[in-house]
């Protein structure tokens, strides 16, 4: 006799309560039982396992369903990385550089400026972040943008000088046409020679065919003065020469200066060329700082 899976040596009684679960008519032979009993189990057993296709068609169905959602994380990620990641250019006090973009543009930053710029983002927006004073050469291209907290200049392809420090924007054209905007006022189309300033207002305030030389005398390595306030005439020889100086005068904003002369000279060439003509006086108090006086 074949070895079963299931004791047959049962009691009477066993046997009975069995049969009675199982439905099967009394009047079948005991082996036959065992074997219908046998039989079922198998077919239960096979309905409940899949089958191999069927376990690899599901396996094969999770797998795409991870990879896809692996790969879209991924490409998110990546966008984000190149979105938000972001190329810094800074310039300290006394120093001048110069910086390439992505496209070939070049961005020239006066002393205490700094710039930034998405370079993986690049040829999807075109965009620099400026403080402080920058000259920029712009290669033909798509929309270029300069934002700056106080205003937005925005090209196709020219060149033009910005200057963006605390509560003072300006810009200037030189080559082709820059459209300057302000949150408070209407933009600005500005062509070469023009030149626009932002008023306490918030309005933009166009200067038609103001002379270049002022405004660029930075990139000629001059200081170009045109009635220029005494207290940003200080701030410039600060930034130029890495130097503090302490304007102990009354009614300083009576001051306005009027000059030429070049960044090579000393700081104390320098100071003494701009107070000569109001009659001040400065002193040197450490190797940094200076006081200027009127007495």
């Amino acid at each position: 006799m074949k070895n079963r899976k299931y004791d047959k040596n049962l009691t009477p009684e066993q046997e009975k309560e069995l049969l009675s679960r199982l439905e099967l008519p009394y009047s079948r032979s005991k082996e036959d039982v065992w074997n219908s009993l046998e039989k079922t189990i198998a077919e239960n057993e096979e309905t409940a396992l899949p089958t191999v296709g069927e376990a690899t068609k599901t396996i094969s169905v999770n797998w795409f369903a991870w990879s896809t959602a692996a790969a879209i994380v991924l490409l998110l990620g990546v966008g984000l990385f190149a979105r938000f990641y972001t190329a810094d250019v800074k310039v300290a006090a006394g120093e001048f550089t110069s910086a390439t973009l992505p496209d070939g543009s070049v961005v020239h930053l006066n002393a205490e400026s700094a710039i930034s710029y998405a370079p993986y983002w690049w040829f999807m927006q075109r965009e620099v972040t400026l403080e402080g004073e920058a000259y920029f050469e712009v290669t033909k291209g798509s929309k270029f943008s300069v934002l700056s907290n106080l205003g937005t200049t925005s090209v196709l392809g020219t060149s033009f000088n910005i200057y963006s420090r605390n509560n003072d924007y300006e810009v200037f054209c030189t080559t082709g046409k820059v459209r300057v905007s302000a949150a408070a006022t209407k933009p600005v189309i500005l062509e070469p020679g023009d030149f626009v300033v932002l008023d306490e207002a918030g309005r933009l305030q166009p200067k038609i065919n103001k002379a270049e030389t002022p405004v660029l005398s930075w990139r000629l390595n001059k200081f170009t003065y045109n009635t220029t306030p005494l207290s940003k005439v200080i701030e410039d020889l600060q930034r130029q020469y890495g130097i503090t100086i302490d304007p102990q005068i009354e009614n300083i904003n009576q001051y306005h200066y009027t000059g030429l002369f070049q960044r090579s000279v000393t700081v104390e060439e320098a100071l003494e060329i701009v107070c000569l003509s109001f009659g001040l006086t400065f002193e040197k108090v450490s190797d940094s700082t200076y006081i200027i006086t009127d007495h």
